[in-house]
């Protein structure tokens, strides 16, 4: 075959270096080296393409608005609502199991305001931050920043709630400069409302009085000429205080200074603190303000940022023990809020850095927070590792291809000045003085001869050579599905599926005994992190009950134990479960916590039926039970196996535990199988009309079943197992009837049920 095509003399025949492009090109792309760079492009772009359908889940935040919620450096900020006694007992707000049935939500969980609540209204924004509550009653009113789709840019918009803060209507947009705006501070003085933003873009710090409250705002003052960020006012001790962080001056720690000035009037004048500026220390010290201030027992304490490890990383907070004009001195005391433990999958599990404390007229106290599943940086820290991944597959496919002879160099000699074969036309620019050109030679001519010397040293045909081949490929193989992750997986979360812009919580139940401990330790670790996730329900059939210490769990797990080892406990009524929604889920079953939460997001809109992942078809005329398969064959299903589905815990536990189920249940205890079957037939039964589905279908993207590889499975011997069920569709069928029409897959518009 002679030299390789890529040194382009070599390329165009025995012409001493010179041939037309034409010709060039032909005899390049018919050779080795194309098709070696051509075949390597299709099998890591396979393997890349099914690692991306496979394992990467869909980009949540690309569905939430149609108008905004665009990915943005800045982060995905929202806005969550607790709630306690005190405002060191503050507690998210599903703990508290507010219902709302006008948005499914079962409880309400946090976030209850996000960028999809701003766009959704018709005001496109990527994210809200920075909330600050204005309470009028029983109405609060809710401003905050939103950075605007279009622009760019931070505004400040007004959300309102007649409900302490369960559901918010989006009103507008309340003030909109010609510069970025946040951290709306609204406070009363003398019957006005006024709201004293940041605007530091505009180097100056302004106050605006509330023309028509909530949305018209006229600017009353400009306060100061410096360009503060994160401001407020507060009365304390017969002055007002203004707390605030210049970053513009020369030896200034960014997030890490603090100065404070006093006045008679929030309208000023101003006067600087003798110590001046009260702080300039490290960014993680908690120097600027997260938040309004707030009085409890007679104390003042003030919200801090800690920054350091990334922008606005956590909330520090510190009570006031001395605030004169020309003393200060606070102490870190502690929040008494939970951390979040999710990680990504908690709307704050990143980063939380503002947090607005009140006391109602109640007297129970409400705080608004805003917080971030990813950190500061984070879409373009991804593009760089993803580019990096990217360069590094393409260097060990050069290195391969060298090490086989499909590669004879790296870089062609005619890219070189003063190569002896003739140079494209854009290369002649490159000739300079004489040191430069030869500089450049020597390199390429160094880079050419590691070709060489690599074939040298590792023989393809050994052992040793297949070794180092095989071992580049695999680490090729990684580093392009890491390169796919990291640029098109988004941001790593497996985010919950909002439904009207409102999020919910679910209780997962599963049902075990001792000989299954093994599987049930790896489930309650994997689903415990899912973000819908409230409480494991473990229900203990037989034998000696494990501790709540062996489990890794990030949410609560209880174990109920039976009496009675029946697959009819799987739905008994428990007082104790504290949402509507339950998964019924095989401690077998591992999937996806993206699959969980789509399924989740589909049962809200079906509270009424099961909804799941495993879906049968049987015919009413010979009821027989089959596999998926079967019902693949007939388009359709009208059963959803309860190993892996959600229920309505209200309304599934006390219909299957009713009168009417007695002998179903009867049948269960005699033929060990087949309560998952009953409880169909109890729904279709109950159904209005034969015509309307009792059941969904949730097609997961991927299930590894752990009964396969296990021998205590009842469905271990399959052939046995269907016969069993077939008996029960026979029975059931006489005590109740058909099951419900079949529903037809690809029936839903989101495609989540091909």
């Amino acid at each position: 075959m002679g030299s390789s095509p890529i040194v382009v003399g070599a390329a165009c025949g025995n012409s001493g270096g010179r041939c037309d492009v034409k010709r060039w090109w032909h005899h390049c792309a018919l050779s080795s080296t194309s098709t070696y760079f051509l075949l390597s492009l299709m099998v890591l772009g396979s393997i890349a393409t099914l690692y991306a359908w496979l394992i990467l889940t869909p980009n949540v935040r690309a569905t939430l608005s149609p108008i905004g919620c665009r990915e943005d450096n800045e982060g995905s900020w929202s806005i969550g609502v607790f709630y306690g006694d005190s405002p060191f007992s503050l507690k998210p707000i599903e703990t508290m199991n507010v219902w709302r049935d006008e948005t499914a939500a079962w409880p309400v969980a946090n976030p209850v305001f996000t960028c999809a609540s701003v766009s959704d209204a018709g005001f496109p924004s990527n994210f809200v931050a920075d909330p600050f509550l204005y309470v009028q009653g029983d109405t609060f009113y809710l401003f905050f920043e939103t950075k605007n789709s279009i622009t760019m840019q931070g505004d400040i918009g007004v959300a309102r709630s007649v409900d302490n803060g369960a559901t918010w209507e989006q009103l507008g947009i309340a003030l909109d400069e010609d510069w970025h705006l946040s951290y709306p501070y609204v406070f009363d003085y003398n019957g006005q409302i006024y709201m004293m933003p940041e605007g530091s873009a505009k180097g100056e710090l302004r106050l605006y009085r509330a023309a028509n409250f909530p949305l018209k705002w006229t600017l009353e003052k400009i306060i100061m000429k410096k360009p503060l960020v994160d401001s407020f006012i507060i009365n304390h001790q017969g002055k007002y205080w203004l707390f605030g962080s210049d970053h513009s001056g020369i030896g200034t720690r960014k997030n890490g200074q603090l100065q404070i000035w006093y006045s008679n009037s929030p309208l000023g004048p101003w006067k600087p603190h003798a110590k001046n500026p009260i702080y300039n220390l490290d960014k993680s010290m908690g120097a600027r303000n997260g938040g309004r201030p707030f009085v409890y027992n007679g104390n003042l304490y003030r919200f801090g940022q800690d920054c350091g490890e990334t922008y606005g990383r956590r909330l520090r907070l510190f009570k006031v023990e001395v605030l004169t004009k020309d003393e200060f001195r606070e102490i870190e005391v502690p929040m008494g809020l939970e951390e979040p433990n999710k990680g990504r999958n908690a709307w704050n599990g990143a980063r939380y850095h503002h947090l607005d404390v009140q006391q109602l007229s109640s007297g129970e106290w409400i705080g608004i927070m805003d917080g971030d599943r990813v950190s500061s940086g984070d879409l373009v820290r991804r593009l760089i590792l993803g580019s990096a991944s990217v360069f590094a597959v393409v260097v060990l496919v050069i290195l391969m291809g060298t090490l086989v002879g499909a590669v004879k160099c790296i870089i062609p000699l005619s890219w070189c000045p003063h190569s002896r074969v003739k140079r494209s036309d854009a290369f002649l620019d490159w000739e300079k003085p004489d040191l430069f050109s030869s500089k450049i030679r020597k390199f390429c001519n160094r880079l050419n001869r590691i070709c060489s010397s690599l074939r040298g040293r590792i023989k393809q045909n050994t052992f040793a050579g297949k070794l180092v081949l095989a071992f580049i490929f695999a680490v090729g193989v990684a580093l392009i599905c890491s390169g796919v992750s990291y640029i098109y997986g988004g941001s790593g979360a497996q985010e919950p599926y909002p439904l009207n812009g409102h999020y919910s919580q679910f209780t997962l139940l599963t049902m075990t005994y001792d000989a299954r401990l093994w599987n049930l330790k790896m489930y309650v670790k994997h689903y415990s992190r899912c973000s819908s996730v409230r409480e494991i329900v473990v229900v203990w059939n037989k034998g000696n009950r494990p501790e709540l210490s062996e489990f890794d769990s990030l949410v609560p797990v209880r174990i109920r134990e039976e009496e009675k080892n029946s697959l009819n406990n799987r739905f008994k009524v428990d007082p104790m479960i504290k949402t509507r929604a339950v998964l019924e889920l095989d401690d077998d079953i591992m999937m996806t916590c993206d699959d969980i939460e789509r399924g989740f997001r589909v049962w809200r809109e079906h509270p009424d039926r099961i909804v799941g992942f495993y879906p049968r078809f049987v015919d009413g005329r010979r009821p027989r039970y089959r596999g998926e398969k079967h019902a693949r064959r007939h388009k359709g299903y009208n059963m959803i196996l309860t190993g892996a589905a959600f229920v309505d815990s209200q309304v599934a536990f006390r219909r299957f535990w009713s009168e009417e189920a007695e002998e179903g249940r009867k049948v269960v205890d005699e033929l060990f199988n087949c309560e998952d079957v009953l409880l169909n037939y109890l729904y279709a039964n109950a159904s209005s009309s034969e015509s309307e589905a009792a059941v969904e279908y949730v097609r997961p993207a991927w299930v590894i079943d752990t009964s396969k590889l296990s021998s205590v499975a009842i469905s271990r011997n399959t052939g046995h197992h269907y016969r069993i069920r077939s008996r029960c569709l026979r029975k059931f069928a006489e005590m109740y009837g058909n099951l419900a029409k079949k529903s037809e897959f690809n029936g839903r518009k989101d495609g989540w049920d091909l």
